[in-house]
């Protein structure tokens, strides 16, 4: 890929990583400011806005293990970072690109929570099935590994990344 192209790429990725990060905080603090005293149905017994708390990761796995979580979020948030500008420049890794930008930036959303909070701030609840109580946070991360599981199990072959290995030994 061309030196240019791929700046052009890093630059949509860096807009994109702000617009995740930016919208996850707003609607966190919005909604530790508005739902604090009740929830706001949006559609009765199917979806509703509501301040939950969560230590620890999804379903509440690891809550009494906050600041472990908290060190591996940031650990593995950093190693994505690596992957991302280590990856080969090749027109063929952007859509491997774009799913890390997905889970970095929701990744550090979640990772600001836990280290100026001690929790996290979830808001968004499907009422209709025992689905855990989620953020945007969480959308960008959901989204990004979904995406890079497809990826890998679709798009990508042994190859593609046996030569990403020859190049960064």
């Amino acid at each position: 890929m061309e030196r240019k192209t791929f700046l052009r790429d890093c630059l949509f990725h860096a807009l994109l990583f702000i617009f995740i990060l930016v919208a996850d905080q707003v609607t966190k603090s919005w909604a530790r400011a508005d739902l604090a005293n009740a929830p706001i149905i949006l559609w009765k017994d199917v979806f509703s806005l509501r301040l939950i708390y969560n230590t620890g990761a999804s379903f509440g796995i690891f809550n009494k293990y906050t600041s472990v979580l908290t060190i591996f979020s940031v650990a593995g948030m950093i190693a994505f970072i690596a992957i991302y500008f280590l990856l080969p420049k090749e027109r063929r890794m952007r859509p491997m690109r774009f799913t890390l930008t997905l889970i970095i930036a929701g990744g550090i959303g979640n990772s600001i929570d836990r280290i100026v909070f001690g929790k996290v701030t979830d808001m968004f609840s499907f009422d209709l099935i025992n689905f855990p109580v989620f953020n945007v946070a969480d959308i960008g991360v959901t989204c990004g590994a979904i995406l890079m599981c497809v990826l890998w199990i679709f798009y990508y072959k042994d190859e593609d990344f046996k030569k990403w290995k020859k190049s960064s030994s």
